[in-house]
């Protein structure tokens, strides 16, 4: 993937930065290339203390060129080893009051023996290519084959690893998977505070499921940014709080997109960045800005971590003036059932410099399960301004495991980004590049 130049002066790198909407994946990518081809089906399985448990259902398919991964076995599978299968994310988001969040997600599902179903022209490889039994049979998903898993199986603890365990960015992880808790109805599965569907608590609100699939041969070929799609659903009443899809599923995108197609005022930017070795990783930014009353300005910020192993750990905006902020904000999504990371809210710096808004979480260096903004979840900023958004130099993500960049630039209109690490009190290294948006 290609890199932004970047032009060194005594004490500021100027990057040209390239705004890119969050648009569907080519309809068929050069090797292994798994998708979410529809998300159907809701299991309900009771409340802990408030917390609701559930878990969706997810058909895949195969759109590449060469079968996907999908051996469990632990032999291995005539030349595969036993982690060489897809882990499945399932998700729920809420848009509420102009504000979109995930509400809940699940630990991973481990794919088994694909079924290589044909599902005629809806589910195709290169050249209209229907359902190709592969070399390996059921331990690989075969070129447009599709394979199915109820939402009784993605819930299933028999079946159940935890995230802290897998490499988005490379597909990589040990397998057999870590245990955890399997004492409660929620352990392990979407969990969802009663309280962010109660529909007396919530009007208006509107909803969606979200599946996302990583597996290690479809994003060693650079096919990690389709992997995911989603679907609205319908909230039932009281005591029940039972979740059934309506519409269709909108597929090879993530859940991000529901929110643009809620709301037209809502920007969008892809930021993908590589280090010239592993896959190029990406973070999915949207926002909405809104003036409540004259000269004064309601930012809010959406950050989805698609597939980056390296993580984010500071946000930083900057403007090209000093700036009056208030109404701060910051929510994130709690891992769970064991998982090893912090849930200390990111602080917030709205005073060095004046002109400057950021929020920090956990420090890798400090704490490697400190805090940070990890693939296949969502963080939510917002403030209030006395300037708009044309004042916006640059947005700037700094990245929680070490590695090249140090953090990522970028901006909503293809303009100059200015990045100066002095003033913004960046922690990377002065000498690391600034990288932009491809």
């Amino acid at each position: 993937m290609p890199k932004v130049r970047t032009t060194r002066t005594r004490n500021w790198l100027i990057a040209c930065a390239v705004a890119a909407a969050l648009a569907p994946a080519a309809s068929a990518q050069v090797g292994p290339d798994v998708t979410v081809y529809s998300v159907s089906g809701f299991s309900n399985y009771g409340a802990v203390g408030g917390v609701r448990a559930y878990s969706l259902g997810t058909t895949s398919c195969n759109i590449g060129d060469r079968p996907v991964n999908w051996c469990d076995s632990p032999g291995g599978c005539s030349g595969l080893q036993s982690n060489q299968h897809p882990v499945i994310a399932q998700s729920v988001y809420r848009l509420k009051e102009g504000r979109f969040e995930q509400i809940g997600m699940s630990w991973l599902k481990h794919g088994f023996l694909s079924t290589n179903s044909n599902a005629g022209s809806s589910c195709v490889g290169p050249g209209s290519q229907q359902c190709t039994v592969p070399p390996r049979g059921g331990d690989e998903l075969g070129i447009g084959c599709t394979d199915t898993y109820g939402s009784g199986l993605n819930g299933s603890w028999s079946y159940m690893g935890p995230r802290s365990e897998v490499n988005a960015t490379t597909g990589n992880f040990p397998f057999p998977a870590g245990n955890g808790p399997q004492s409660q109805v929620i352990d392990q599965r979407i969990q969802i505070l009663e309280s962010d569907l109660d529909a007396a608590l919530n009007p208006g609100a509107l909803y969606w499921g979200e599946g996302h699939y990583v597996a290690d041969n479809d994003a060693l070929a650079g096919n990690g940014f389709n992997n995911a799609s989603y679907r609205p659903l319908t909230v039932g009443a009281a005591p029940g709080y039972d979740l059934s899809f309506n519409g269709s599923t909108i597929r090879e995108k993530s859940a991000v997109d529901a929110w643009l197609v809620a709301d037209p005022a809502v920007e969008s930017v892809a930021v993908d960045f590589d280090d010239g070795v592993s896959p190029a990783e990406r973070f999915e930014v949207a926002r909405k800005v809104t003036e409540p009353s004259p000269g004064q300005f309601h930012y809010e910020y959406a950050i989805r971590n698609m597939n980056s192993d390296r993580s984010g750990r500071r946000l930083s905006i900057r403007f090209d003036g000093p700036v009056s902020f208030s109404n701060v904000g910051f929510k994130d999504v709690d891992h769970h059932s064991g998982e090893p990371y912090d849930p200390t809210d990111w602080l917030v710096d709205t005073g060095t410099p004046v002109d400057t808004i950021s929020w920090s979480g956990g420090d890798f260096a400090t704490d490697p399960d400190g805090n940070a903004l990890r693939w296949g979840t969502m963080y939510n900023f917002w403030f209030d301004a006395d300037v708009g958004p044309d004042q916006i130099d640059f947005h700037e993500l700094t990245l929680f495991r070490p590695g090249t960049p140090c953090r990522v630039a970028f901006s909503f209109s293809p303009e100059f980004v200015f990045a100066d690490d002095f003033e913004t009190g960046d922690l990377c290294l002065w000498s690391d590049p600034v990288t932009g948006i491809p």
